[in-house]
């Protein structure tokens, strides 16, 4: 399979496991096993000049396209499967990680964010203390509150942006995964 780094383009990002694997029930080790050597992500090159115009988007308000997730191999869905399943049980599982397509192991599906230029760092665009259903699209929608109002803006955002650039939002509705639509 034909991949890419997404930093030899100028784009960033990191890959979401590298750091934060042992909240995934993961080792350093299990990564190594399955692919993931670095830090870096890794894409199919026929998305970078998208991805690269969605960035200089984003860029107009002095914010950056912040990838998070692009190819992720079989082998690493099967593993990351069992240790959710381990540590979260089947059915959140199942909810959050599409183990029958595996989009991922395309090459062209995303995990994005947005990420501030004056402050260097990631803007969320959701509140952590929401738990795992603020990861599907719409939960903030009919919400009162000032935080939740302006994370359902930001995901409105982003998501028109991808959308207006060929991709499509992945089949579990995350606000953050996004398919391109040719594949």
């Amino acid at each position: 399979m034909n991949l890419v780094s997404i930093r030899e383009y100028g784009l960033l990002g990191d890959n979401f496991y590298w750091n934060r694997y042992a909240d995934y029930n993961l080792t350093k080790k299990d990564l190594f096993k399955v692919g993931i050597v670095d830090n870096q992500v890794y894409v199919n090159p026929k998305i970078i000049p998208i991805l690269l115009q969605v960035d200089r988007e984003l860029q107009k308000k002095n914010w950056r396209l912040y990838i998070k997730e692009g190819y992720r191999s079989p082998d690493m869905y099967k593993l990351l499967y069992q240790r959710r399943v381990e540590k979260f049980g089947e059915e959140m599982t199942d909810k959050l990680l599409n183990i029958k397509d595996m989009k991922h192991a395309s090459g062209f599906s995303v995990d994005v964010s947005i990420w501030n230029k004056a402050k260097n760092k990631e803007i969320y665009l959701r509140k952590i203390d929401d738990g795992s259903e603020s990861l599907i699209f719409g939960f903030y929608k009919n919400t009162k509150d000032s935080g939740s109002k302006r994370c359902q803006k930001l995901q409105e955002y982003l998501m028109d942006l991808m959308l207006k650039n060929g991709f499509k939002l992945g089949s579990r509705k995350e606000y953050f995964h996004f398919d391109y639509k040719n594949t």
